[in-house]
């Protein structure tokens, strides 16, 4: 079964995605969102914090896109992963702490 945290297969930017800041410490990390799951690159303070507050404002266009990208990385389609995000029961938008971040 496909690990949707798996980051073996995506590649590692320069600078933090959220911050922007370019450091030594840079990983990827995932974080989900309705959409699904999507691969960043991001410092360590950036992703130790919650998505909530590392993504406060990312178009929908982006996400869409960031999220075929890692879908890409995994070798699995969209649709393959909302059914595994499904099966494994992580589905954030339908938990009681879930809100939209406008």
């Amino acid at each position: 079964m496909t690990e949707l945290d798996n980051t073996a297969g995506c590649p590692l930017g320069v600078r933090c995605e959220s911050c922007g800041l370019e450091a030594d410490d840079l990983a990827v990390v995932t974080v989900e969102c309705a959409l699904g799951v999507m691969c960043l690159t991001m410092c360590r303070r950036c992703g130790t914090a919650s998505a909530e507050t590392t993504l406060r404002a990312i178009a929908i266009s982006t996400a869409s896109r960031l999220v075929m990208q890692h879908a890409g990385h995994l070798g699995i389609t969209v649709d393959d992963m909302r059914l595994l995000q499904n099966e494994g029961g992580r589905r954030p938008w339908a938990q009681p702490g879930y809100r939209w971040v406008q």
